[in-house]
């Protein structure tokens, strides 16, 4: 079966794919070495978190976020959500936020500490979100929607800043550049 994601890890050697399982890889081995799982159909996007280097977070075509911890390669939380979720995005400098791009248009914060709702709802999309990623400060957000547009936000702030939009833009498809 062919890969939906992958997944570097940022200080160990080890990186991470998604198809209808995780699997942990080591970068000097041929076989997994761990796989994980917690009843998700298939998993579209994964994102280790930069600052706390033990969790995995994963988004599936059931509508499930499910965070993982790498110590124990079990995990810790899963959560439901309204529809499905394109991207994932850790905050560099709030190691608990992240942030996810869905199909209804929004992109939602959370704090992997409280899932049961979003911390904000950046909103202005007219169709879905394909990808987003924060800035190095954790301070902003770029998304790319299938609306021809990409957008900046404050993190902080429910609409978007900046908005590059043009006649000639093409339909952003791809998260991967």
């Amino acid at each position: 079966m062919g890969f939906n994601a992958i997944d570097h890890h940022r200080n160990d050697a080890i990186f991470a794919t998604a198809s209808s399982i995780i699997e942990l890889w080591d970068e000097r081995r041929t076989q997994p070495t761990a796989t994980l799982t917690w009843g998700a159909d298939t998993i579209t996007s994964l994102k280790f978190n930069q600052t706390e280097t033990s969790v995995l977070a994963s988004a599936g075509t059931d509508r499930t976020l499910i965070l993982y911890d790498l110590r124990t390669t079990t995990p810790i939380s899963k959560l439901v959500t309204s529809l499905k979720t394109n991207a994932i995005s850790w905050n560099p400098m709030e190691a608990f936020n992240f942030a996810t791009a869905g199909e209804d248009h929004n992109v939602y914060i959370y704090d992997m500490r409280k899932m049961n709702r979003a911390l904000n709802v950046l909103k202005d999309h007219v169709s879905a979100v394909l990808d987003v990623d924060f800035s190095p400060t954790g301070e902003e957000l770029v998304t790319g929607s299938y609306d021809r547009s990409i957008r900046i936000f404050k993190s902080r702030e429910g609409h978007s800043r900046d908005v590059y939009h043009t006649k000639r833009m093409q339909r952003y498809t791809s998260p991967q550049t």
